[in-house]
């Protein structure tokens, strides 16, 4: 009886692993599928930041942001390719409705790609005057920005610190890569 017992011992071995040598190819197609589906993931939302009323608003991919400033913050957004008759175009806005233009988008991707942070303000930088925005954390955009384009006659400058500090790049108005500072934005100034 030693010699069964032995024989199923080895056979109940053998069973159990070729089980686990199945539970593991089940679970490394699994890792195999979560990572099919992290890189297929939808898209981070762009998002607008008014300077003046501290309203933050945020769209998903496809969806008309500055639409949606209007209709949750009342404010009407200049966007940057209206900025050569931005004055006549306010005097338009409904009662109750407060003008405010984009001074700087922050863009995910290299080359102005990807979603967007748009900082706005209710006027234009005078180059005097510094405006800060930080940290990007608070609003999900802590080392993520990439490009960045700047409206209003105003200039960009990137910090790596969370208080204006560190390395920075800028300020420039237009930036379709950023060096050692990619992904590493933390606040922004605007003059």
């Amino acid at each position: 009886m030693g010699i069964l017992d032995s024989a199923r011992a080895r056979r109940s071995l053998a069973t159990a692993a070729v089980a686990a040598l199945a539970i593991g190819l089940v679970s490394i197609g699994g890792a195999a599928d979560a990572a099919t589906t992290h890189e297929t993931a939808a898209p981070v939302p762009s998002c607008s930041y008014d300077l003046g009323t501290q309203t933050l608003v945020c769209v998903d991919a496809g969806e008309d942001l500055n639409a949606a400033v209007l209709a949750q913050a009342h404010l009407r957004v200049v966007a940057p390719a209206e900025s050569g008759g931005a004055a006549s175009r306010a005097a338009l806005a409904p009662a109750g409705v407060q003008t405010t233009y984009v001074q700087s988008q922050l863009y995910d991707d290299a080359n102005y790609g990807g979603s967007f942070f748009q900082i706005t303000n209710s006027s234009a930088c005078n180059g005097s005057t510094t405006w800060y925005f930080g940290p990007l954390g608070n609003v999900g955009w802590s080392g993520r920005v990439s490009s960045f384009k700047s409206f209003s006659g105003c200039s960009t400058k990137l910090w790596q610190g969370t208080a204006y500090s560190g390395a920075s790049y800028g300020y420039a108005v237009n930036a379709a890569s950023l060096g050692g500072m990619n992904d590493q934005a933390n606040s922004v100034t605007l003059k």
